[in-house]
């Protein structure tokens, strides 16, 4: 299976854990697809736990995975320009392999994830690509995904294990188990018999030069 029929994928987090939280299903399912994750700090300047020791979480987990690479940028979102983390992306990790972006929401309460969102665009600019958006904990109701990826409870089980190895975010109440759960639910979805989905949004389709 391919994430949206797309072979090389580009995923794009403010910080350690928005990506897989959001995504390390889609990891497991879709193992056809080679994700490509950057990760662009350590952490939030205000969250005690920002340290290279998220890193080594981070990279735990990508070693879960025989279809994700992972890199990270440095410094805290905040005080990077929005020009300068185009510019590292681009000249450092993006090819033209690369037919799919995902990043973090526009309509979300973390401002760092709303930055982080202000590059797809930019990233897209030269090559038809599809530019989707990853759901998060701090992603507002007014979010409309339009793509699920379905999961099993086998393939549930396996993602909550591996977000147990972000340790120093355990007592986060986001990686509350029932919050977790919650999060994985849509009620659409459950309508048509989908009890367990990470959530995307298509922003905009691009195949072949036509745009829609």
């Amino acid at each position: 299976m391919k994430f949206l029929n797309n072979k090389n994928v580009l995923c794009i987090g403010a910080h350690p854990d928005d990506i897989e939280y959001g995504m390390s299903g889609t990891f497991q399912k879709c193992w056809n697809t080679n994700f490509t994750v950057v990760v662009m700090s350590s952490g939030g300047d205000f969250d005690k736990t920002s340290s290279v020791n998220r890193n080594k979480e981070n990279i735990s987990i990508w070693d879960c995975f025989d279809n994700v690479d992972g890199f990270f940028g440095s410094g805290f979102v905040k005080e990077q320009a929005e020009d300068a983390m185009v510019n590292f992306i681009e000249t450092t990790i993006m090819d033209k392999s690369i037919t799919a972006i995902v990043t973090t929401p526009q309509f979300d309460s973390h401002f760092e994830h709303r930055k982080i969102n202000n590059l797809g665009p930019a990233l897209c600019r030269r090559s038809p690509i599809t530019l989707i958006e990853y759901r998060t904990p701090s992603t507002l109701n007014h979010w409309i995904p339009n793509y699920f990826i379905n999961l099993n409870q086998e393939d549930y089980n396996k993602k909550k294990d591996v977000l147990k190895l972000f340790k120093s975010q355990q007592k986060a109440p986001y990686f509350n188990s029932k919050t977790i759960d919650s999060f994985h639910h849509n009620f659409l979805c459950s309508k048509k018999g989908l009890d367990l989905v990470e959530s995307y949004r298509i922003v905009e389709s691009c195949r072949v030069g036509l745009c829609t």
